[in-house]
């Protein structure tokens, strides 16, 4: 295809008709795409296919961020990514992972800091927290509850290993 002959406007038009098609595409797999960036986390929820996602890891790698990948696609081994590269067996598996994996850290983040709200006296004052836990030691108490009778029925996600090219 020669393109030589089109005029600069004709190529950005050619160039985002093009970038259109690409992102539309589906590959019929899921991306979730956890990125923590400046201090802020979100989840990208747009990724479609395989090609995009390798866009949005480039983007943030390392510099503006990090993306966390969790997909259903099995042929992820040679993404370039900079966070972590999950492969899960579904949606659901992975929302009941999360729900586990959520409440576990809630449970340790809140012990550590209820610990350090009850020592605070001993500490020397500049190490001494401001404010005091969001949640009460019965609050931590009913997490802990909720997390031993929490199903754990699900599949974790696995990460994908990237192919050893030294042999």
């Amino acid at each position: 295809m020669n393109i030589e002959q089109y005029s600069i406007e004709e190529l950005i038009e050619l160039r985002n008709t093009i970038n259109g098609i690409i992102d539309t595409y589906e590959d019929g797999y899921t991306y979730i795409c956890n990125i923590r960036s400046y201090g802020k986390n979100w989840i990208e929820n747009g990724i479609k296919n395989i090609h995009t996602l390798q866009e949005l890891c480039h983007q943030y790698y390392g510099y503006d961020g990090i993306v966390d990948v969790y997909s259903t696609n099995p042929n992820l081994k040679e993404l370039d990514n900079y966070g972590k590269t999950m492969y899960i067996v579904s949606v659901e598996e992975y929302d009941k992972w999360k729900g586990y994996d959520s409440l576990k850290n809630i449970i340790e983040q809140l012990e550590m800091e209820i610990k350090e709200w009850n020592e605070r006296h001993t500490l020397p004052f500049r190490d001494r927290p401001v404010f005091g836990p969001l949640y009460s030691e019965e609050e931590l108490e009913g997490f802990k509850k909720e997390l031993s009778e929490y199903d754990m029925n699900f599949i974790a996600p696995v990460e994908y290993h990237p192919i050893d090219t030294d042999s």
